[in-house]
């Protein structure tokens, strides 16, 4: 796999992420995606105007049946654009019959239905797998972004059902008022015509949806392989790599210049020399790519690589028969027995007032349930509010080495600007100006409550000091003054350049640097 091609960045996605990556791609793309579902989906649809012209509704689900045949092309356009290759319609629809060869019994029968449809369709179509071998790859990608699956077919397929509906209002708004039609005939005596327009309506719908819902899955699937065949980091290694041979070229063309003078020659060729042996001797050194793939395959064959566990089963739902029915449960049912549905004079049916009734139920089942899930999905955040639970004091220990330095106050000398001098007088600058800053570090901990940590580096724990003293925390925690600022920002700088460039400041500074150290920490020892 080519990923210096890759159209998008690579890195690691939440699962929406993804999906909107999807729909970007989708929109880029999206007049060849609808031509390529569109076409074969109409040759099925008139296919079935011809067969079952006197049932619309048969014909219009075996369309909506054969979309797992149609979304191959769109998802085949999509794999090929995410790595720079664009694909026209007609090279497209040639490929109609190969890309539906495998596993097309399946996808139109028992895997119809699946909602992670758009998820699992690459595994068939982009790595060719099938049997136990799919079976097992669908079980590694559904420990993570199946639920976003789901939920992204759900809103695909409210999403035409919404679309068809403003669709519908659209053409009824586009009739001039003054034409006068009576549509309850047409409903009630279900004309033919209207039912095959409608039916053409919702196949137009379904083609414009279907390049968002494939075009998102494949994302998601992408978005899954990065995390798990850690594409980022290899993109990253063959960067290194490209820019490695890239030097090597650079060195070796100004190698072939020095050949103009004898003596420049000369000591080319002593220094190919003497870098020859090393460059021989790494090489023997390394494994081939034959024996690192044995190793690789070794070590993922172990057994910290194979321990899963699944469990799943049914179990029955526990129900207390003796509980009596709630009032509240059947006072509801005889309100619903006594509501008027229909007149007292017509003893025609009230179709208004039952579909009245039942948008209303609907309505406060949907209420009712938002409200539920909130509840439960906000529970902790709403017993913390109401203060119904009592967090447990957080014993926070304190590190005793940082940046490999002593940083436990029991370690410091009495007087440690006295200790700083005379060390730094004897020759010892490192041990002078380390004690120096190890004992600001010890007073930060002790005194201010800086939470300091093996995984921040000496200018992260720098930026913590300028941050509190920009922006006060509570009163829990001491402020930072402007002058204990300003000493530990240049203490810092002033070590990491002894420590790490090994350039030592002047005693004038070393002695300013004591000054404010006993002015920010003099009172408190």
């Amino acid at each position: 796999m080519e990923l210096e091609r890759l159209a998008i960045r690579a890195r690691l996605r939440s699962p929406w992420e993804s999906i909107d990556l999807g729909i970007a791609l989708a929109r880029q793309h999206w007049w060849p995606l609808f031509i390529v579902w569109l076409l074969p989906a109409s040759v099925v649809f008139a296919c079935s105007f011809w067969l079952l012209h006197d049932s619309p509704s048969w014909a219009l689900l075996l369309v909506w049946w054969l979309k797992p045949v149609y979304d191959r092309l769109p998802l085949f356009i999509a794999s090929r654009a995410l790595f720079g290759e664009r694909v026209s319609v007609s090279g497209a629809l040639k490929q109609f019959f190969s890309l539906n060869r495998r596993d097309w019994f399946a996808w139109l029968t028992w895997r119809r239905l699946s909602a992670t449809r758009s998820y699992d369709m690459p595994v068939t179509l982009l790595e060719q797998t099938s049997g136990s071998a799919r079976a097992a790859r669908i079980g590694v990608l559904h420990r993570k972004h199946s639920n976003a699956a789901t939920w992204l077919t759900l809103t695909g397929f409210h999403l035409e059902f919404f679309l068809f509906l403003a669709l519908l209002a659209f053409m009824y708004l586009l009739i001039p008022e003054q034409v006068q039609i009576d549509w309850l005939p047409m409903l009630t005596n279900s004309a033919l015509w209207l039912e095959w327009a409608s039916n053409v309506l919702y196949l137009l719908v379904m083609a414009a949806v279907a390049p968002f819902y494939v075009v998102s899955g494949f994302c998601l699937y992408i978005g899954r392989r990065i995390e798990l065949e850690a594409w980022d980091i290899e993109i990253q290694f063959r960067s290194l790599r490209d820019r490695h041979l890239r030097a090597q070229k650079d060195r070796q063309k100004r190698a072939a210049h020095a050949t103009t003078a004898a003596s420049l020659l000369l000591l080319c060729v002593l220094s190919i020399s003497t870098l020859l042996p090393a460059e021989d001797a790494s090489a023997e050194a390394a494994l081939t790519p034959e024996q690192s793939r044995e190793t690789i395959d070794q070590v993922l064959a172990g057994e910290d690589f194979h321990q899963q566990e699944e469990v799943s089963g049914w179990r029955l739902k526990e129900l207390d028969m003796d509980s009596e029915i709630p009032e509240w449960l059947i006072d509801f049912v005889q309100w619903l027995e006594n509501r008027q549905l229909a007149s007292d004079k017509e003893r025609e049916v009230d179709w208004a007032a039952h579909i009245g009734l039942l948008a209303e139920l609907l309505l406060w089942a949907a209420f009712i349930g938002l409200v539920a899930y909130l509840l439960l999905r906000h529970r902790e955040q709403i017993l913390q509010s109401l203060r119904w639970q009592r967090k447990k004091p957080e014993t926070r220990l304190r590190p005793e080495t940082l940046f490999g330095l002593d940083v436990r106050q029991s370690s410091l000398p009495d007087d440690v600007c006295a200790e700083v001098l005379r060390l730094w007088r004897s020759g010892d600058k490192r041990g002078g100006l380390g004690l120096l800053y190890r004992a600001t570090l010890a007073h930060l901990i002790e005194s201010y409550q800086f939470e300091f940590g093996d995984h921040l580096t000496e200018s992260e724990c720098a930026q913590l000091v300028r941050q509190r003293q920009a922006h006060p925390q509570p009163e829990a925690q001491r402020p930072v003054s402007a002058a204990l600022c300003e000493l530990v920002q240049q203490l810092t700088v002033a070590w990491q350049q002894l420590a790490y460039a090994h350039r030592a400041p002047q005693l004038a500074q070393v002695e300013t640097l004591c000054n404010q150290w006993q002015e920010a920490f003099g009172n408190e020892d």
